[in-house]
């Protein structure tokens, strides 16, 4: 599958109260391609989001938040750090307890990384994290372009139902189950059932952390027993 990854731009913010780890990062921003800033207390971060909120709301750019605990905590709460949680987040600390701890529990981070950090370490992690995003959000893009249909007959394909199986639940012809299976595939760039499996779970798991809208995802329609009734009924009624 040969898909082009979107390139965004990037912007890296550093929450910590040592200035070191915002000049370390500074460091490696050009080889990133992106802009950094700093914050180094919990009410510059409040500052900086109202800054920032319209471009993260605008999901147009790749962000990365690098943080110390002891600026934000690993889950913020209150309305006004939530929108943090929408984006990769790399969590540093000197505590080696604390890396303990998240090495074993589910957190949300997208990693974490133990203080002192060589700049190799944080420069691989933070292109991971602009990668995965943004490949994220070529996908989403991918699926929003399909119709409501192709949406429908996407997850039937995907639950491993067959052109004939799709005609039935859809209440529509196998000839239109095939262009509508062509399509997907076209706009998805998904070059096999393989592929388009993998884009597909991306684009729900992408869903489920709010990259993208739940409600702008047409629901699956599923026909009823007596929508099927009366389906059958007309197929056998005399011409």
């Amino acid at each position: 599958m040969a898909l082009k990854v979107l390139e965004l731009d990037r912007l890296i913010l550093v929450a910590d109260r040592e200035v070191s780890s915002f000049k370390g990062i500074n460091r490696v921003r050009d080889s990133l391609q992106a802009n950094v800033d700093h914050v180094a207390s919990r009410d510059e971060l409040s500052r900086w989001l109202v800054d920032n909120k319209a471009s993260l709301t605008s999901k147009k750019i790749a962000f990365v938040m690098v943080f110390d605990p002891e600026v934000v905590e690993i889950s913020p709460s209150g309305s006004e750090f939530g929108l943090l949680l929408e984006y990769p987040r790399i969590c540093i600390t000197r505590s080696s307890d604390l890396s303990t701890t998240l090495r074993s529990i589910k957190t949300g981070l997208f990693d974490f990384i133990e203080k002192p950090f060589s700049l190799e370490q944080i420069r691989k992690c933070l292109e991971l994290a602009f990668f995965e995003y943004e490949f994220a959000v070529t996908i989403n893009n991918q699926f929003r372009n399909l119709t409501k249909r192709e949406i429908e007959t996407c997850e039937l394909v995907v639950l491993g139902h067959t052109n004939k199986e799709i005609s039935e639940k859809l209440d529509i012809s196998v000839k239109t189950v095939k262009v509508h299976r062509a399509n997907l595939m076209r706009k998805t760039d998904a070059k096999s059932v393989t592929d388009l499996l993998r884009l597909h779970d991306t684009f729900k798991s992408n869903t489920r952390q709010g990259l993208i809208d739940s409600a702008t995802i047409p629901p699956l329609k599923i026909l009823n027993t007596q929508q099927i009734n009366k389906r059958e009924k007309r197929q056998k009624s005399p011409a």
